[in-house]
């Protein structure tokens, strides 16, 4: 996030670009998965599920729930959101089950890249447009969020790699400690 500083509450600007941002590290991530060595790719891949596992943490502890009410009453968008995270969930089990570098792998990362993408995609175009409603309290919560996620991945991760579901458990209370 561009905040000159992290007390300072983020705009629904900043807000925007640091998801936005954090997107584009997914999709980084993604590549670098499928790229390089086969030891490079199993590295990236661990980074990319540790990034996607504190990324929706992160969602899940501040955007769903202040966007729960957006607009003045109940928002189902972020309803079809948390749905696409379930499968997301469900894509990760199965990839973390098959053997690296084999063809179900592979397709399988193919498919959660799919999901992922469309996942964020609609989240850019439904979620994010409403961030300008947000509250400063809200806004701050969403921006140390966001900011602890994108610190954690450009050093030293505190996500310890294992299931993603443990993954997301150790983000939340990571995230919430």
């Amino acid at each position: 996030m561009d905040q000159k500083n992290i007390d300072d509450v983020p705009t629904a600007i900043e807000i925007v670009g640091a998801v936005t941002a954090q997107h584009g590290m997914i999709r980084a991530a993604f590549h670098a998965a499928k790229t390089g060595s086969e030891k490079d790719q199993e590295v990236a891949t661990e980074r990319l599920l540790r990034l996607l596992a504190m990324h929706e943490a992160a969602e899940q502890l501040t955007v769903h729930p202040s966007l729960a009410h957006a607009g003045g009453g109940p928002v189902g968008v972020g309803d079809d959101r948390m749905a696409e995270e379930r499968q997301t969930v469900q894509l990760i089990e199965r990839l973390q089950e098959l053997d690296h570098g084999s063809y179900e792998y592979n397709m399988q990362l193919a498919l959660l890249e799919e999901a992922v993408t469309h996942h964020a995609t609609a989240e850019e175009s439904s979620e994010l447009p409403l961030f300008g409603e947000l509250g400063a309290t809200e806004r701050m919560r969403i921006g140390q969020a966001l900011h602890a996620v994108a610190t954690a991945v450009e050093g030293e991760c505190p996500i310890e790699y294992g299931t993603f579901s443990t993954m997301v458990r150790d983000s939340t209370t990571w995230l919430a400690g």
